[in-house]
């Protein structure tokens, strides 16, 4: 995690208006400055190999690098950095371009992929992104919301951990496809004319191709699908939502998180709100960087549960229940 720099900061700079500091309670976001998303990957990688306490990166038996926003030269796939520099070249790696669902949704391939093998023993899911590029600006990207930086790595194994992966589902909803495309051309792409990023402007231009369609009813058609992801995971996983302890939304807009608590019905003091406002919307590791943030301050112990809650561009939605086994590094021998 990358430093945050606050809302007061922006706002003398002249990047964030004051009225939306005031509106929208956000504290902070996270600013890796000029340093490569696959650098801050590499970095999340090493952090959770020292944790996991046994063997190197280059017995994995699958990595998987989902990404959001650009990662290196056109071109180039970031995976292969951390193959260069960790991994080798025998480790199967690829890159998932699922939005901000992507880290939820890579949970449930490497899960299918351990379990088709016998001798497949370990997967990581790796995630990165530093936004602060020409085409984005982090204060004004998303109203209500900032964006921040972040990269988180997962070991995903079948024998032992410090918590464990009940249930991971996730689905699309080809209706919203264009919620993010402000009805722009598919070609050329955006980046290869300069053209900015403002998920303000493109959901406002699709809100109002709703309106005059008469097709609105695709925001129930979300929250009813968000609704069926949680019910099937917890169904899969054998609880139900009492027994959830927290749940991990992205880290966005206060508004939205109201509609989603009300749905759940959940608190406040459930949620991640209160971290997420603090370092900001960070790509697809906002689940990850929550979880991590929680098992630190103790807001996540031995024999809880964590509901994740994912929405992705496209739209896509995603759920995962976990199980928390211990808050200690990790020894050979903990409850699988």
């Amino acid at each position: 995690m990358p430093d945050s720099v606050s809302v007061e900061q922006a706002v003398r700079e002249g990047w964030y208006p004051e009225e939306e500091a005031e509106r929208f309670q956000q504290i902070g976001t996270a600013v890796a400055g000029d340093m490569p998303a696959p650098e801050m990957a590499r970095l999340a990688v090493l952090d959770a190999y020292d944790r996991w306490g046994e063997s190197s990166p280059r017995e994995l038996d699958l990595l998987l690098y989902p990404s959001v926003w650009h990662q290196g030269p056109n071109g180039w796939q970031p995976q292969h950095y951390l193959q260069k520099h960790l991994l080798g070249g025998n480790v199967p790696a690829f890159e998932i371009r699922s939005g901000c669902v992507g880290m939820i949704s890579s949970l449930e391939l490497a899960a299918s992929y351990l379990r088709a093998g016998e001798d497949r023993r370990t997967a990581m899911v790796v995630s990165s992104d530093n936004h602060g590029t020409p085409l984005v600006d982090r204060w004004r990207m998303t109203p209500g919301a900032l964006i921040g930086d972040a990269a988180a790595a997962l070991v995903l194994g079948k024998e032992y951990g410090m918590a464990e992966l009940l249930s991971v589902n996730a689905t699309v909803i080809p209706e919203a496809d264009a919620v993010n495309d402000g009805a722009y051309p598919l070609f050329p792409p955006d980046a290869t004319v300069g053209r900015g990023l403002s998920f303000g402007d493109r959901h406002e231009e699709f809100r109002q191709r709703l309106l005059k369609a008469q097709g609105t009813g695709i925001h129930l058609t979300i929250q009813k699908t968000m609704m069926q992801q949680v019910e099937q995971t917890l169904d899969e996983a054998g609880i139900g939502l009492s027994d959830i302890t927290r749940v991990a939304f992205p880290h966005g807009r206060r508004e939205d998180l109201d509609g989603q608590m009300s749905w759940l019905g959940i608190d406040e003091d459930q949620t991640t709100w209160d971290y997420g406002r603090r370092v900001g919307h960070c790509g697809a590791v906002d689940q990850f960087i929550a979880f991590e943030h929680l098992i630190a301050t103790g807001g996540l112990v031995a024999g809880d549960h964590l509901l994740m809650v994912g929405f992705g561009s496209g739209t896509s939605v995603a759920a995962a229940a976990f199980r928390v086994l211990s808050t200690s590094p990790v020894t050979q021998g903990a409850r699988a």
